[in-house]
């Protein structure tokens, strides 16, 4: 789960989420219900990634779908509650503490001054019609491909099976 957690991410939040994981890992340890239980265990480390995020970018839910996403392989709703509250706990407290002494969450905030204007929404609803397409179209390309492979002499050969991949697609 550590290795998860710190490995995939890069910047400010790996080290965060790390240090929080790690923090969960070891607290518990200190008690004997979560000591003997893996499974506890793994719950609260998910709740502690998903504070690592919150304190990196001052985004609780983002903290939790971040756990949700890369820390869990099991996640309940219990958990995800339970990593919300964690990830809003964290980030009250780092406003609180005010560490940058700015009053922001996080040292480089984003405001925008400017409105967007009403002919910018046609290039974004291009963009977002384009990339539903293409990814329908790649979900349709992945299943017939993953169907050839299932039928063909192919997943005998994965290192050409990557090989001819990588030769169409690029």
């Amino acid at each position: 789960i550590l290795s998860v957690a710190s490995g995939l991410t890069l910047g400010k939040e790996g080290p965060f989420v790390h240090i929080a994981a790690c923090t969960g890992n070891i607290l518990s340890r200190l008690f004997p219900k979560y000591r003997s239980n893996e499974a506890k265990r793994r719950e609260i480390i998910s709740a502690a990634a998903a504070a690592g995020v919150a304190v990196a970018f001052g985004a609780p839910i983002g903290g939790v779908l971040f756990s949700l996403e890369e820390v869990s392989s099991y996640f309940p709703h219990k958990t995800m509650w339970r990593s919300f509250f964690c990830a809003m706990i964290a980030a009250l407290v780092l406003g609180w503490m005010n560490p940058h002494q700015t009053g922001k969450l996080v040292l480089f905030e984003v405001s925008y001054h400017n409105t967007w204007y009403w002919f910018e929404l046609l290039p974004f609803i291009v963009l977002g019609c384009m990339g539903g397409i293409l990814g329908g179209l790649f979900v349709k390309l992945n299943v017939r491909v993953a169907s050839f492979r299932h039928y063909t002499r192919l997943k005998e050969f994965p290192v050409w099976e990557v090989f001819v991949i990588a030769l169409l697609t690029g």
